[in-house]
């Protein structure tokens, strides 16, 4: 099994080698051609290498303002992302995406295999992958708008796993594991690890972001209480005011923050409660004030809320 799949990797990549660099232009009356090529088989966690030639007719279309759209998940592009080149040859314009894939997830891992016996199961020897074709499309500069141009359909990709039914396909030297598949870039080691060493000492440094993270708590603590003490209401013992203290309270109230409007009104309820005193003429004055012409003002109004509560200063 293992030499089959180190000969499938090889026929693969010697197959990739060929390179034409002139490229084919496109069919009479179309403006894009298309080609690609990409890795067929590789084992677990090796580099897989992706490449679209796309040749445009400069005439037609500006090479500038085509682009490539792909998606290998679950692997994913690795090496700064799509590398672009362009050459000129003839009367077209080649455009080459190399990409450099690699998957380490466990969804790129064969699937177990089930024993026929119905025994212990086991890791199966590939996993074939088609990824989502890629798009070409272009910039379209009237429109604003990306148009789409042509896809790319990619072949079947198999990821074979690096493991036989005897084992790892690893060797040990000197104390460590090395892969012996070619490419493979993984290795470990069965020394300890080292302790972490550390500038400040973790329970310190905890200790004060901790007091740090406490004080900048006070100021919005004590803003809060503030306000909630604002906002209490008084005890029901203190709102417990006679009908004409209330009415008072009220003109006073609406004398210093309302309109002509309210003042008219407070004086009013003002004027309802003196008469449930039977105090007539106090009364008049303050709906006779209430009800002027003119605008109530706020000296005749206090002058009004003494009377009330001083008649005999008043009179006086």
């Amino acid at each position: 099994m293992r030499s089959l799949a180190l000969a499938a990797v090889t026929l693969v990549l010697l197959a990739g080698c060929g390179d034409d660099e002139r490229g084919a232009g496109p069919p009479p009356g179309r403006s894009v051609a298309t080609s690609r090529d990409i890795t067929k088989a590789h084992l677990f966690g090796d580099p897989v290498h992706a490449r679209v030639d796309v040749v445009v007719d400069p005439r037609r279309l500006d090479p500038d303002r085509v682009r490539l759209r792909v998606d290998f998940l679950p692997y994913r592009i690795i090496d700064g992302g799509i590398r672009r080149s362009r050459r000129e040859f003839s009367r077209f314009t080649r455009l080459r995406y190399d990409l450099t894939l690699r998957c380490l997830t466990i969804q790129c891992v064969p699937s177990r295999l089930q024993s026929v016996l119905g025994g212990q199961e086991g890791r199966g020897e590939r996993r074939t992958f088609t990824f989502k074709p890629a798009r070409v499309v272009y910039d379209d500069p009237k429109t604003g708008r990306a148009r789409h141009l042509r896809r790319v359909w990619w072949p079947p990709v198999d990821n074979i796993s690096g493991l036989s039914a005897t084992g790892t396909l690893a060797t040990q030297t000197s104390g460590s594991f090395v892969s012996s598949s070619p490419g493979a870039e993984f290795e470990t080691t069965l020394a300890p690890a080292l302790e972490p060493s550390y500038r400040l000492p973790p329970a310190f440094l905890g200790s004060v972001l901790l007091a740090a993270a406490a004080a900048l708590l006070v100021l919005p603590g004590t803003l809060i209480a503030r306000e909630v003490r604002r906002r209490r209401p008084e005890p029901e013992g203190e709102l417990e005011l006679p009908p004409l203290e209330r009415a008072l309270r009220v003109v006073e109230w609406a004398s210093e923050h309302g309109d002509a409007e309210e003042r008219r009104e407070a004086l009013e309820a003002l004027a309802f409660e003196l008469d449930a005193k039977d105090e007539v003429a106090r009364a008049q004055e303050v709906r006779t004030l209430a009800w002027s012409p003119e605008e109530p003002s706020a000296q005749r109004i206090t002058e009004q809320i003494e009377a009330v509560r001083k008649p005999d200063a008043a009179a006086a």
